[in-house]
Formats: C-alpha cells, sequence, structure tokens
C-alpha cells in the first residue's frame, strides 16, 4: 500500500482522567479468534526469530559476542543493578544506568494486519532516577526498518529538532507508545510534532520548553522525517505536582509508577490493541502486578486507517537521569 497519510483532522482523546476499570480491562471477548505471528521471551542467550536485528541491545544471558543480528552478551553494559550477565532466564537489556545511553531492537519484516494487532509484553523500568523511558512502535510494512527514530525525550520514535541538532523520527511511522517515566514524550517541545494540527498538538502546558509529565503514557501517531508524530493521546493531567529547573512538572491518575526501585518490584505488563475500524480505536491495558489486574491507561481513535502490513520496534535511552530498561514476553497478534 502507499506509505501512511499524516495526520489530518479528527478528535483527539487527552484520556489522562481514565478511572481504572476491572480487572477484564482489556481481556479478548468469547468471539474473538487471534493469530499470534510473534513470540519471542528474550529470556534464552539467543533469539529464536531472525528477523529482529539489535540497535545497541543485548541479552542478559548471553556469554556470546554479538553475531550478525547485533545480539550479544550485556556483559559489557553492566552500569547499575542491571540482571547477572549469562544467567537464565534472562531478560532483553535496552540500556544500563550509564548516562546517555541508547538501545533499541527492530523487526524487519513485514506482517500482515489482519483483523486488528495486540501487542503484549513485559516492561521493567528500574534502578535510576527516572529516564527516558521506553517505547514500542508500528511502522508501515513497506519500510525497510533498521534504524529507530530520535531517542531522548522522543524515545526512538518521534522527531528531535531543537537549535543545531536534528534527527528524523522512525521513517515511516504509524504508531507510537511511549512508557515515559522522564515525561517528554507527552509534550510538544523539542520540534516533536512539528506540522500537527490544533486538535493533535499537547495541551498548552505541555508545550511550554522544559514542562513536563513524568510516569505517563502516550500514543504518538503518524510522521515521517521531521514532520508529523502528533500527539493522539496522553494520561497526563494537568495538575501541577511539581518543579524542574525553570519548568513545571505535571501528574497522572496511575494506581502505581511505571518504574521501581529494584528488579523485582518493576514489572509492568502492558497491552496494546489496534481495532479494524477504518480509523482504528486503540487502547491500553498495563497490569502494575499490585492485585489489581488490567488497568485501562489510555483509549482514542486513529486519525487515519492502519496499514495492511506492518512492521515494529522498540526503543530506549537514558540521558542525565537514568534507569536500567528490560523486556521480557513479546506476544504481537492479529484476529480474524
Amino acid at each position: 500500500m502507499n506509505r501512511i497519510a499524516m495526520l489530518g483532522a479528527g478528535s483527539m482523546l487527552l484520556a489522562g482522567a481514565l478511572a481504572a476499570l476491572p480487572a477484564t480491562a482489556g481481556a479478548q471477548t468469547a468471539r474473538e479468534e487471534k493469530t499470534l505471528l510473534v513470540e519471542e521471551h528474550f529470556t534464552g542467550a539467543e533469539i529464536t526469530d531472525a528477523n529482529f536485528h539489535s540497535l545497541n541491545a543485548c541479552l542478559t544471558a548471553s556469554t556470546a559476542v554479538a553475531g550478525g543480528d547485533g545480539f550479544g552478551s550485556c556483559a559489557g553494559e553492566a552500569v547499575g543493578p542491571v540482571p547477572e550477565s549469562g544467567r537464565t532466564p534472562g531478560y532483553l537489556q535496552l540500556t544500563d544506568t550509564e548516562k546517555y545511553d541508547y538501545g533499541g531492537i527492530v523487526y524487519n519484516k513485514a506482517l500482515e494486519n489482519e483483523g486488528g494487532i495486540e501487542v503484549t509484553f513485559a516492561q521493567y523500568q528500574y534502578g535510576g532516577t527516572g529516564a527516558d523511558g521506553i517505547s514500542f512502535f508500528i511502522v508501515d510494512g513497506d519500510t525497510d526498518l533498521t534504524e529507530v527514530g530520535a531517542y531522548g525525550g522522543s524515545l526512538g520514535y518521534a522527531q528531535f529538532d531543537r537549535e543545531d541538532i536534528k534527527r528524523d523520527g522512525v521513517d515511516g511511522g504509524y504508531l507510537g507508545l511511549g512508557l515515559d517515566a522522564w515525561g517528554n514524550f507527552s509534550a510538544d517541545t523539542e520540534g516533536r510534532g512539528s506540522g500537527c494540527p490544533e486538535d493533535h498538538r499537547a495541551p498548552d502546558h505541555l508545550q511550554a520548553t522544559l514542562n513536563r509529565a513524568p510516569d505517563n503514557v502516550a500514543l504518538r501517531g503518524p510522521g515521517q522525517g521531521v514532520e508529523g508524530y502528533c500527539l493522539i493521546a496522553t494520561s497526563a493531567t494537568d495538575e501541577k505536582i511539581g518543579e524542574y529547573g525553570d519548568g513545571d512538572v505535571f501528574g497522572t491518575d496511575f494506581p502505581e509508577s511505571l518504574r521501581a526501585e529494584t528488579l523485582d518490584d518493576a514489572k509492568r505488563l502492558v497491552k496494546l490493541k489496534i481495532s479494524d475500524d477504518a480509523k482504528p480505536k486503540v487502547t491500553v491495558d498495563i497490569d502494575f502486578f499490585d492485585g489489581g489486574g488490567w488497568v485501562r491507561v489510555l483509549e482514542s481513535r486513529m486519525p487515519v486507517e492502519a496499514p495492511e502490513t506492518f512492521k515494529f520496534g522498540f526503543a530506549s535511552s537514558t540521558g542525565g537521569a537514568t534507569d536500567v530498561h528490560l523486556l521480557r514476553h513479546l506476544r504481537v497478534s492479529t484476529f480474524k
């Protein structure tokens, strides 16, 4: 199909005030028959699916030098309280707590979008001072997906355009989910959201330089180069909860944090679902492992149709503030 159109007019749901739903939130109905396309647990010493490629990510269970797919041991990426190298079951490690670190993975094989898409995975953010976060993103299947977008507050999905630094967003971007500990992914600063219509811009309090919304989830839409990647939804509220430098910090209605102090407490199970509608409904549910089960944290609608085929990836980074960022138990499914 043609490359995805940039965002047009449409309503934007800034869903920060959504209340926690019952434990059945996000559960599949009996009518839905899922077709599993990709399953990778990242717990072993090797990747089982050869379509994955590492962009500075490593496998904590591995003791080998990185091979042709880029995956190898994390022994040289061991700043902070990372999992023990070579021990199984392991994790996919995107970053340790080294400052200005980064890591990503891409799945460069086109998958058929039949009846909508569901993605589940476990994410772990812990052990540092809360930056930057983890993104999951979907791109048009016609894309040769070999790189991610700009790191930092753009979380490897969106663009970065500030003073003399300009970096493109991910090629062929359709949808980016930001699990945003530091809080810039929801903000239209650093060039994010360039060229977007008013109803797909961040709220005023997240357009001011240095303002941020930490510990939030956000969705950004289609983009190419330094244009688009418009904000579709964010769990951030307009409640000011603190100050940072010359900026203000805004809150969320989450029952728990996206991150924790230790690995033992850091597991969060994430479910992203994209419907089969002409303008797909997107839902994000998280199990915070606090006994409450699934919590609906975002619900919105895309302003353009989903691609007929898709590829995907993850990205993460640190800055002056840091965290360990890990993944496990990825499943990608469609519906018939």
